[in-house]
């Protein structure tokens, strides 16, 4: 998979998401999309995210 064609959906202090982030770095997967999504908000129970993921889980740190 192309890293264009890949989005990370990621939010502070969440330690599952900076694991993602370090991981496509170390794989030099460069170029991906990505979005900081607030808990405070709750963003991460839009229907835009819960299209992609239906379980709207970001895990939090």
């Amino acid at each position: 998979m192309a890293a264009k064609s890949m989005t990370l959906l990621w939010c502070t202090g969440s330690c599952p998401c900076w694991r993602a982030m370090i991981a496509l770095e170390e794989k030099n997967l460069q170029g991906y999309n990505h979005k900081l999504l607030s808990f405070d908000k709750m963003e991460h129970k839009s229907q835009q995210v819960l299209d992609i993921n239906p379980r709207g889980q970001v895990r939090g740190g």
